[in-house]
C-alpha cells in the first residue's frame, strides 16, 4: 500500500453516524453470529456459526480450494442455488466448504466458530412400522429396477403396492391414502433405528467394505437393504421438494442425522454405481447383477491431480497403474486396499474421510513398502508421514498447522506438503504426535457477541468523536536472520503395549538459525490459525478500545508476558473452572513476519510452544485495523502478518489433458 493509498486522517470535528459509516467502515470486515436450532434434538440444542460481510453487506467468501481438489466429495451443500453455501446450510457439521484457510495450515472463521458444535443427541421413539422378509435377489432386483425409474411415479398405485405390500408392514397404511408425505415419515421413522449402518460415522464411511467381496454375508445384507430404503426415501423426497418448490436439500435438512446421511450415500450410490444384469447359464439360479464404476476415469483423473499437486515421488508409476486401472470397466478390488476402492467407485461421504481415501489410492499405486504407514489407515488428526525426501502432515496436525508457512508448502485434499524431512524418522515411516490441548478461549456463549466484540465503531452511537480513532500501520522494514534448520523427533512412550511405530506417539521440535544462534522450539500445543479475510478500501482506522502491540519477528524470542497472561493454565494442566480462561482480550501481539517465509515459520511454531492460536494475514489483503478486529473477534491475542509472494512454479497438465492425449 503506497501513501498515496491512504485515506486523509484524521478529517477533522466530529462525525455523524453516516460520515462514520463512510469514513471507517467502508470496504472493513465485519464479523456476524447466528444461532441455528438442531432438529429432532432429545433436548433443545443450538448450533452457532458466523460470517463475513463487508459494510454493503455483501457476504465475503471466506474459503478458497484452488488446491483443495476435493470440495465436491467433502462437502454436501443442501441448497444448491447459493454459490457459497452457509456455514449453517451443509450436510456435515462443521462445513467442509468453509474450512481451509487461503494459507496453508490455517482455518477460516466460520470453521473457527463452527468447530465448537457437536452433534445433538437424537430424539428417540418407537416406531410401529416393521420390515417385513425381503430376501437379497428381491432387493437387488428392486435396485436395478430403481437406477433409471423417474421419480415422478412414487405416487402411483404400483409403487404404493410394492412399499407396503412387499417392504414395509404399517397398521395405518390403509387411511394414508397415498399421502407422500406419511410415506417420507414411515421411512424415516423406520430408518431411524440403530441397527442400521450410520454414515455419519467417519468408521463406517468406507462404503466398500460393506458391499464388496461380502456380498451374501449379514453385512452385505444389512447394507443393500438400508440403501433400498434410503433410495425410495430419496425419491419421495425429490418429488415433493419438485411439488413444494423447495431444494431436496431442504427437506434432507428436517431429517434425523442418521437417516439424513443414509440418504446421501444412496443418492452418491447412483451416481457413481450401475447394476448391470449378469447373463447366466443356468436361468433357474435367477438373476445376477455385477456393480460397474460410472465415473472412474473422473476419480482417477482427481488421484493424479492431487498426487502432483502434493509433488508425490514415483508418479509416473503411479500414472501408468492408475492408467491400467483405467483401461478395465471394474475396479480390481483385490489390488486395492477398501479406502482407494471407496475412492474409486465415488461413493465419498461429505466429511475429512475423502482427505485418506485419496492418500489411499496414491498409496496403492506407489512400490514403495506401505508397512511401515499402517496407521494411515485410521483418521488421526494429530499424524503425519515421511515418504523418501518429503514430510506430509495431515492439516489438522500441529505440525502441519507450523509447516504450512513455509516455501513451497501446500495444503492439497486436506494434506499439507511437501515439507522439509527428518533424519529421526525412516526413509518410510508414519509417525503419531504428541500434544496437549490448548486452552479453549471461545465458547458459544462468546459467539453471541462477535459483533459487538469488533464492531468497527467501537459503540454504536449518533455522533463520533475522530479522536477516539486513529490510522494503525505495520512496520515495512523486513528481518532476514532466521531460518528453519532441522525438524527433530523424539518417541514418548507405546500407546497399547505393544510393538509397532503407529503406537508410538512423538514430541516434536522445529530447530531455527537465529542470529547465528540455533534454538529448537519445542511443538506443544494444538492452537488454530485463522486466515484472515480480505478487506477493501484500506486501511482502515481503529477504536482506541482496540490495544495492541506490534514487535518485529526478531524479537519474539524475548516476549514471556504474553503467554503468562493469554495462555496460563492450559487444559490438561490444573484447568478447574471456565473462569480461569474467560478475560477478555485487552491487548493483541501483532507480530511482523515480512521477507522469508521461515520468519513465519518461527512465529507459528512460537505460538504452537506456548498454546497461543493465531489470526494470520497478508498485509497485501488485509489491512492491519481489519486484522486486529478478527483477533478480537475471535478472541485470540496474535495477529502474525507476512507478505506473501506468488511462486510462479512449472505447470503440471491435469490428468484430464494427459487422459484425452491417450
Amino acid at each position: 500500500m503506497t501513501t498515496k493509498d491512504l485515506m486523509v486522517w484524521p478529517p477533522g470535528g466530529l462525525l455523524t453516524f453516516d460520515e462514520a459509516m463512510y469514513l471507517i467502515c467502508y470496504g472493513a470486515v465485519l464479523f456476524r453470529s447466528v444461532s441455528v436450532p438442531a432438529h429432532h434434538a432429545a433436548h433443545p440444542h443450538a448450533h452457532f456459526h458466523s460470517f463475513l460481510e463487508l459494510s454493503n453487506g455483501h457476504r465475503i467468501r471466506e474459503a478458497s480450494f484452488p488446491m483443495a481438489m476435493l470440495d465436491d466429495y467433502m462437502s454436501f451443500p443442501l441448497d444448491e442455488a447459493w454459490d457459497e453455501p452457509a456455514p449453517w446450510n451443509t450436510l456435515e457439521q462443521p462445513s467442509m466448504t468453509l474450512c481451509f484457510g487461503r494459507y496453508p495450515g490455517t482455518m477460516t472463521f466460520s470453521r473457527y466458530i463452527g468447530r465448537l458444535n457437536r452433534p445433538a443427541a437424537s430424539l428417540k421413539c418407537a416406531s410401529m412400522i416393521l420390515l417385513r422378509e425381503l430376501g437379497v435377489s428381491r432387493i437387488f432386483d428392486r435396485l436395478h429396477y430403481l437406477q433409471d425409474k423417474k421419480n415422478n411415479a412414487v405416487a402411483s398405485e404400483e409403487e404404493r403396492n410394492f412399499l407396503y405390500g412387499e417392504l414395509l408392514v404399517d397398521p395405518e397404511s390403509d387411511i394414508r391414502n397415498g399421502n407422500t408425505v406419511r410415506d417420507i415419515d414411515v421411512l424415516s421413522d423406520l430408518l431411524s433405528s440403530e441397527i442400521w449402518i450410520d454414515f455419519s460415522d467417519p468408521g463406517e464411511q468406507i462404503v466398500a467394505q460393506h458391499h464388496v467381496n461380502g456380498r451374501c454375508g449379514a453385512s452385505a445384507e444389512l447394507f443393500f437393504h438400508q440403501l433400498l430404503l434410503s433410495t425410495e426415501l430419496a425419491r419421495r423426497i425429490d418429488l415433493c421438494a419438485t411439488y413444494a418448490g423447495h431444494s431436496s436439500g431442504h427437506l434432507l435438512s428436517a431429517l434425523p442425522r442418521r437417516v439424513a446421511w443414509g440418504v446421501r450415500m444412496s443418492v452418491r450410490f447412483f451416481q457413481n454405481l450401475a447394476f448391470e444384469e449378469v447373463q447366466q447359464t443356468d436361468p433357474t439360479n435367477g438373476r445376477s447383477y455385477s456393480l460397474v464404476p460410472q465415473n472412474k476415469y473422473a476419480q482417477i483423473e482427481t488421484v493424479l491431480d492431487v498426487g502432483y499437486s502434493l509433488k508425490w515421488p514415483n508418479m509416473p508409476q503411479i500414472e501408468a497403474k492408475m492408467m491400467a486401472e483405467s483401461a478395465g470397466q471394474a475396479i480390481q478390488c483385490l489390488q486395492w486396499t477398501m479406502p482407494s476402492v471407496t475412492f474409486l467407485t465415488g461413493i465419498v461421504m461429505p466429511g475429512p474421510m475423502a482427505s485418506w481415501m485419496v492418500l489411499s489410492c496414491l498409496l496403492d499405486c506407489d512400490h514403495e513398502d506401505r508397512t511401515a504407514l499402517y496407521g494411515l489407515k485410521e483418521l488421526r488428526p494429530q499424524s503425519g508421514f515421511q515418504y523418501l525426501s518429503n514430510t506430509y502432515w495431515y492439516w489438522e496436525s500441529m505440525v502441519g498447522k507450523v509447516l504450512g508457512a513455509m516455501q513451497g508448502s501446500k495444503c492439497v485434499a486436506g494434506w499439507i506438503g511437501p515439507c522439509i524431512s527428518t533424519p529421526d524418522l525412516e526413509r518410510v515411516e508414519y509417525v503419531r504426535i504428541h500434544h496437549e490441548r490448548a486452552p479453549e478461549r471461545i465458547r458459544e456463549k462468546h459467539v453471541k457477541t462477535v459483533a459487538a466484540r469488533s464492531e468497527p465503531l467501537g459503540t454504536l452511537n449518533g455522533s463520533y468523536p475522530v479522536s477516539n480513532f486513529h490510522l494503525p500501520l505495520p512496520y515495512s522494514s523486513t528481518v532476514d536472520c532466521i531460518r528453519v534448520e532441522k525438524l527433530a523427533l523424539v518417541p514418548l512412550y507405546n500407546l497399547s503395549g505393544c510393538d509397532g511405530p503407529q503406537n508410538v506417539e512423538h514430541k516434536i521440535a522445529v530447530q531455527f538459525a537465529v542470529n547465528g544462534r540455533s534454538i529448537p522450539v519445542r511443538l506443544r500445543y494444538d492452537v488454530s490459525f485463522i486466515a484472515a479475510a480480505a478487506c477493501s478500501a484500506g486501511p482502515h482506522v481503529l477504536f482506541y478500545n482496540y490495544t495492541y502491540k506490534q514487535i518485529q519477528i526478531d524479537q519474539l524470542l524475548y516476549i514471556t508476558e504474553w503467554a503468562e497472561r493469554f495462555a496460563k493454565n492450559p487444559i490438561g494442566e490444573g484447568v478447574s473452572s471456565d473462569e480461569e480462561n474467560d478475560s477478555d482480550i485487552d491487548k493483541v501481539l501483532v507480530i511482523v513476519a515480512y521477507g522469508a517465509a521461515d520468519n513465519a515459520v518461527l512465529a507459528r511454531a512460537w505460538c504452537v510452544h506456548l498454546g497461543l492460536s493465531a489470526v494470520v494475514a497478508d498485509i497485501n489483503r488485509t489491512c492491519l485495523g481489519c486484522t486486529i478486529r478478527e483477533a478480537y473477534a475471535a478472541r485470540v491475542a496474535v495477529a502474525i502478518i507476512s507478505d506473501f509472494k506468488e511462486v510462479d512454479e512449472e505447470q503440471v497438465p491435469r490428468a484430464s489433458a494427459r487422459f484425452a492425449k491417450r
